[in-house]
């Protein structure tokens, strides 16, 4: 089923069930993608969209502990763990980023 034939209802339930989910699991994708620029951007957007960085922080946690699993090197090969090295470090950065904006703006209240 596309996701032009998916019955309306299934996707306004899904839409609702969990905020921020949709963001947290493009975070995931793009960094198993390998695209830097995309993990910086949805880490920016899922803040932008009211995601708590401790959900982020966990969502990038989770990431790394499976890039570390002998199952997954098996299965997706060492080219694709380390492709994901790079877009995991950039997301990081961008969260650390808003964790500094967040600091700054304490301190100057």
């Amino acid at each position: 089923m596309t996701r032009a034939t998916e019955p309306t209802h299934e996707r306004s339930a899904s839409a609702t069930a969990a905020p921020g989910l949709e963001d947290l699991i493009s975070i995931a994708v793009v960094i198993a993608a390998g695209c830097e620029r995309c993990a910086d951007r949805m880490v920016s957007r899922a803040l932008q969209r009211g995601s708590p960085k401790a959900s982020i922080a966990r969502t990038l946690e989770i990431v790394g502990r499976l890039r570390a699993l002998d199952c997954l090197l098996e299965a997706v090969g060492p080219e694709v763990i380390a492709r994901m090295e790079r877009p995991l470090q950039a997301a990081q950065m961008a969260l650390d980023r808003a964790n500094l904006t967040a600091e700054s703006r304490k301190c100057c209240e």
